[in-house]
């Protein structure tokens, strides 16, 4: 029997249709959150490396910047004719009195000039390459600024640290400095040479060869296919620079905080307008940003000059931001995102068409078994469902020698019910009685179901002939209490019952438990109604 199934569906049916729905749902939620993290995750790292291979690169073209302004500073200092014309600058710079010198250190730095101009303006035209000078120490004293040969005699001592280490130490270094005009990126040579005078090898100073980072920044742009800008701190650049450099740098823009040194796009301020920047300009996480109809991945880190590389506590001067049109990949994210929203929908409507469809085919077999098992006018079990349980009590309380009890009864004069008050008011008498039987036996196992037409049966597994007459006078009473007016019986002026009761215990192997309690019930009525009969004794 279905027995569970019916119950369930009858006590739940649509809200527990919602409710598995709502579980469902709420995987389908907890599925495409996960898938969302999960593809956002993946995009972000795809975005992250991406950016962590640009940086890479962007060290590596830096490294190599350095290093061909080494080859080509390393190359020059090491040309014995021009070292010996700085080296006659330098002893004429002594004899005049130091600084800018005289008229003789004048000529020495023009046959140096000379002499190195043509070389140096075919390099400037092929390479990548903006700045030349000799530099005295110690310190840093500009000899000669072959990319500005008038320019000359001025001291760069706080400004030039790497001239002044390389006066100092004698040893070749490379780096990012940022002087009074800008940021340049230089490599450091020191220059030796055979003294006529002494025959004997003897330190002159030192040859800079360098390049600007804007001259090289559009060309590591297109090789790293990404945006590049330097950006200089506003605080720092207003100590070091010129004033005149410092007004033309922030006459347009009084409250900017860093100054764009470098650029490989116009865009860069509305790119750093978008984003906001940690104080030491270190960020391990990309930033996206929207402008008109590109979506673009944006990322900085720090950039120290020279000076800060031997300092590690001095703040860095300078940022590098990058940023790319990541639209393709933010587009395959959202259609990745899109698809699974379209695939949980079509999902949740498959199973919940397979839900409806096997809870109505539910329903209809709940239905079609209540209405072989329940009595449709009552709403208890009807005698179909009572003789197969019976069957099944007996044969259990005779394995386990339990007591198994039974009560059989008829409502007086039913047939003059009907008659005086109409099939109606019988219909409705007949619920009412059923209500009661069923509020009076209500233990999980007992079962109350309609005999035919108003005879009833109560049947009691685990109850001796003393608890089963103790329930049936319940019964009895109970069905009084009712007060449903009967003017045509003889017995009481309402609605009464007769009542048979009988106990396995109390049976022969040759008696049958229905038939005894029916025997009973026929005695009761016979004793005229109203009445619990038991064991041939009225009660």
């Amino acid at each position: 029997m279905r027995l569970g199934t019916i119950k369930f569906i009858k006590a739940h049916g649509t809200l527990s249709l919602l409710l598995i729905s709502f579980i469902i749902l709420a995987f389908e939620l907890i599925f495409m959150i996960v898938n969302y993290l999960s593809a956002y995750e993946a995009l972000n790292s795809t975005l992250t490396a991406r950016a962590k291979e640009h940086q890479q690169n962007f060290y590596f073209a830096l490294k190599m910047t350095y290093r061909n302004m080494m080859q080509m500073s390393q190359f020059i200092s090491n040309n014995e004719e021009l070292n010996q014309l700085f080296l006659q600058g330098k002893k004429a710079i002594e004899r005049e009195g130091g600084g800018s010198g005289g008229v003789e250190a004048g000529k020495a730095r023009q046959n140096l000039l000379k002499k190195i101009k043509p070389a140096w303006d075919k390099l400037t035209k092929e390479f990548d390459v903006k700045q030349l000078q000799y530099h005295l120490g110690p310190g840093s004293l500009s000899f000669l600024r072959v990319h500005t040969p008038l320019k000359y005699g001025d001291r760069l001592d706080h400004l030039r640290y790497m001239i002044v280490d390389t006066n100092f130490d004698k040893t070749a270094r490379s780096g990012l400095e940022i002087d009074r005009s800008g940021s340049a990126l230089r490599s450091v040579s020191p220059v030796w040479a055979i003294d006529p005078a002494t025959n004997k090898k003897v330190y002159v100073g030192a040859l800079e060869a360098g390049t600007s980072v804007k001259q090289v920044m559009p060309l590591w742009a297109s090789s790293f296919k990404v945006n590049i800008a330097l950006l200089l701190n506003k605080s720092y650049i207003k100590k070091i620079t010129w004033n005149k450099y410092i007004q033309q740098v922030l006459k347009n823009n009084p409250n900017i905080k860093y100054y764009v040194e470098a650029s490989s796009s116009k865009d860069v301020n509305t790119i750093l307008a978008a984003i906001s920047i940690k104080n030491d300009y270190k960020t391990d996480h990309i930033e996206l940003i929207k402008q008109q109809s590109k979506c673009f991945s944006v990322y900085y880190f720090p950039l120290r000059d020279y000076q800060g590389t031997q300092d590690k506590d001095l703040p860095p001067p300078a940022f590098v931001l990058m940023w790319e049109d990541a639209s393709n990949l933010i587009n395959n994210f959202h259609s990745i995102i899109i698809t699974n929203i379209i695939y949980a929908i079509l999902i949740f409507i498959i199973i919940e068409i397979i839900l409806v469809w096997v809870f109505r085919r539910e329903r209809k077999l709940a239905t079609a078994e209540k209405n072989a098992l329940i009595d449709g006018l009552t709403d208890i079990f009807n005698r179909r469902y009572f003789d197969h349980l019976l069957k099944g009590e007996l044969s259990s309380a005779k394995r386990l020698n339990n007591p198994l009890s039974l009560i059989i009864c008829d409502i007086d004069f039913f047939k003059k019910f009907n008659d005086t008050y109409g099939h109606q008011a019988g219909d409705k008498c007949l619920k009412k009685v059923a209500a009661a039987l069923k509020k009076k036996v209500k233990r999980g196992r007992d079962c109350v179901a309609r005999y035919g037409g108003e005879e009833f049966v109560m049947l009691l597994p685990h109850t001796d002939l003393k608890g089963a007459l103790y329930i049936a006078n319940l019964v009895k009473q109970g069905i009084c209490d009712l007060n449903i007016t009967h003017v045509n019986s003889t017995t009481e002026q309402f609605i009464t019952l007769s009542l048979g009761v009988a106990c396995t215990e109390n049976l022969t192997e040759q008696d049958d438990l229905l038939g005894v309690a029916d025997r009973y019930l026929y005695q009761a009525k016979a004793d005229g109604r109203n009445r619990v009969v038991s064991t041939d004794t009225n009660h």
